[in-house]
């Protein structure tokens, strides 16, 4: 029997239980269309979070001082000592402050800033206006505020002068920033207010000194050395020896996007790893259908082996038969999968990768366990007595 025989063969004892081959193979379709969307949402959750850390700049840089305070003398010599910087901004952040309108309260996220750190983060200014050199220079109390914060505490989307209360002091709003959305954490990214960095620190903080400074060079090669120049600085302020450990941490978003692909990477495989227990659970159902069909047409078997059939071939259309189950139902799943993982990235507004080789795996490991769980039941079939075949019941 050559293999167009035994796919024709195959296909029309299949058919002949169309219904019970059908629900054969759902395990492999629900295997197979779970490996691809959760391939294809990893795909797209990496653009996505590369994207959110991008939002710094891809040049960006992020120093963070627990121990010694950065001070804006320090930010006045990093911008000499280091000529190639495009935007520096230092930052003070309250998490938690109370923010008051009329009778309306809410806890927002307040940032002590400057201009430069709008454009660090890409804020675009809805209403309004930025921070001028005379808020800056002359402590004024003015602010920015996210949509969030906009929506929870206005009725109208025009706000600009109208006056809040943070923690207590009153500040105007002189602009709001477009809403950009949640990140991968959930956090809402539009639940913060901006403040000049003097303000925040005279009425806000009690100190002109910072946590954090952010900055970005002018070009992509500046990185490294920037990165050495910071390092040698603080390590410098704050006095460590050779073999000291830094007592700061540098921040880059090259570095920032490895961590993070590293943990997808590691969550897809994961999660690739579980929707593919249904291809073996679709395996093992196979196998048990197989033997069970098998066992029903073990006379037929005695017949065409009486007939002149070689083990061989009995081996082969058992096994073609498995295979047909397994690649039709990884077809099946292969639609499935692509359609569900363009409902669900088009749902959450999450960017669509073609990615061809996903699917081409899933389709592989389909035929593959088709085979693997197949062959025990045609080899059984094959090794049958043909006389005690024919006069089985």
């Amino acid at each position: 029997m050559n293999i167009n025989n035994a796919v024709i063969s195959s296909m029309r004892s299949l058919n002949k239980n169309r219904t019970r081959s059908f629900l054969t193979t759902i395990g492999v379709i629900v295997g197979v269309s779970s490996v691809i969307m959760m391939a294809g949402i990893g795909n797209s959750a990496r653009i996505v979070v590369k994207s959110k850390i991008y939002s710094y700049g891809k040049n960006a840089m992020q120093v963070r001082s627990d121990r010694i305070y950065i001070r804006m003398t320090d930010v006045e010599k990093i911008q000499k000592i280091i000529p190639d910087i495009k935007y520096i901004s230092p930052l003070n952040e309250n998490k938690s402050m109370s923010l008051k309108y009329r009778n309306r309260y809410m806890k927002t996220r307040v940032n002590a800033v400057n201009n430069d750190f709008l454009k660090l983060r890409e804020y675009i200014i809805k209403q309004g206006r930025e921070f001028n050199e005379s808020d800056i220079q002359y402590n004024k109390k003015v602010v920015i505020i996210g949509d969030t914060v906009r929506a929870e505490l206005f009725d109208t989307a025009d706000c600009i002068g109208e006056t809040i209360i943070v923690n207590r002091v009153p500040f105007y709003v002189i602009g709001t920033v477009e809403s950009l959305g949640q990140a991968m954490s959930g956090r809402d990214l539009d639940n913060y207010v901006l403040v000049p960095y003097t303000t925040g620190g005279i009425k806000l903080f009690g100190n002109l000194n910072f946590r954090e400074l952010y900055l970005s060079v002018k070009s992509e090669s500046g990185v490294d050395g920037a990165y050495e120049i910071l390092r040698n600085y603080f390590r410098t302020k704050h006095g460590l020896n050779q073999n000291d450990k830094d007592d700061f941490s540098i921040l880059t978003s090259d570095e920032k996007l490895k961590i993070t692909e590293y943990i997808w990477k590691s969550l897809t495989f994961l999660m690739i790893g579980v929707a593919s227990i249904s291809l073996i659970v679709g395996g093992v159902g196979i196998m048990n259908i197989m033997v069970v069909s098998v066992n029903e047409r073990i006379r037929e078997i005695g017949i065409r082996m009486a007939i002149g059939a070689k083990r061989q071939d009995i081996l082969l259309q058992f096994l073609t038969e498995s295979v047909i189950l397994s690649a039709g139902g990884g077809i099946i799943g292969v639609l499935v999968g692509v359609v569900g993982y363009i409902i669900i990235v088009f749902s959450i507004d999450w960017p669509f990768v073609a990615s061809f080789f996903p699917v081409f795996i899933s389709f592989l490991f389909s035929i593959m366990v088709g085979v693997f769980f197949g062959y025990y039941p045609a080899r059984r079939a094959s090794l049958l007595n043909p006389i005690d075949a024919l006069r089985h019941e």
